[in-house]
């Protein structure tokens, strides 16, 4: 839980917790600009195996390794917007770029990059925002293209409307969009799964399995549970606030706890004794 709480602070730099409805101090750490001496924005988070941290950064990609950071820059030097580490190796995705890090015979991170190999096809300013591995490939999201490496070569998969979120569950991979609903990803395809008047011009931040449904999240209209074709809202009490402050990114951990990550108002945790907040 520890490493939770201390990715989310250094995504949200935040600077102050609010407990209600319970007193409970967690653990927490709060690494400043001073520290780590990268750029002030934070995009994104990945945990290695060997238990480093790696941090999308707008200077570009930080490593801390629990002592020390260390900034590796892109050769473009531009903003690294996602990142995702799988096995010793690390993805990234940036504007008009993206490719993954490996260590060379000296311990430092190289870079490779994937983009480059299909230069053609990178749409004009545009920007990697997402990563996921999912099964064999590894699959990176811009809001116009998905692209997916099967560790040979890269294939494009263009999109009729604005990719907002990608969702691995179990054997899916669940593309939202913004006005076209869900796809799910088979065989470098993307066949529609899911559509709803409702659902068109919403961000759907993510999909989670939820019992024997699907939690729809989304940014403004709350959440949803979606099961047999037909979609519920939830009676989440943290529906409202959600909703105020823009959900930005949501996260169920394996205890069964829920993280609301909002644009406006910093961190929401619910559990099991009531909720409590961490404040930016």
């Amino acid at each position: 839980m520890t490493k939770r709480l201390i990715i989310l602070i250094i995504l949200f730099n935040c600077l102050s917790l609010s407990i209600g409805y319970a007193q409970f101090s967690p653990s927490l750490q709060n690494y400043t600009l001073a520290e780590y001496k990268a750029g002030n924005q934070n995009w994104d988070i990945s945990r290695a195996d060997n238990g480093k941290v790696y941090v999308a950064n707008s200077s570009g990609l930080l490593e801390y390794d629990a002592l020390l950071w260390k900034l590796y820059q892109l050769p473009n030097k531009t903003t690294v917007r996602s990142v995702l580490t799988v096995d010793d190796i690390v993805y990234t995705g940036s504007y008009e770029e993206f490719g993954y890090w490996q260590e060379d015979e000296f311990g430092l991170l190289k870079y490779h990059s994937l983009s480059n190999t299909i230069l053609d096809k990178i749409s004009p300013n545009e920007e990697i925002w997402g990563i996921v591995k999912f099964k064999d490939k590894i699959i990176f999201r811009s809001f116009l293209n998905t692209y997916i490496y099967d560790y040979n070569q890269v294939v494009q998969l263009k999109s009729d409307s604005i990719i907002i979120s990608f969702s691995v569950i179990e054997d899916d991979l669940y593309v939202s969009t913004l006005s076209e609903g869900v796809f799910l990803l088979k065989e470098n395809k993307l066949e529609p799964f899911y559509f709803n008047d409702l659902l068109v011009d919403t961000k759907i931040i993510s999909i989670n399995k939820y019992d024997d449904k699907l939690l729809l999240m989304t940014s403004l209209k709350g959440s949803f549970f979606l099961k047999n074709g037909t979609l519920i809202p939830t009676n989440f009490q943290i529906n409202e606030k959600i909703k105020q402050h823009q959900l930005n990114n949501f996260s169920i951990l394996k205890n069964g706890e829920m993280v609301f990550g909002t644009i406006k108002d910093g961190a929401f945790f619910n559990r099991p004794f009531g909720e409590f907040k961490i404040s930016c």
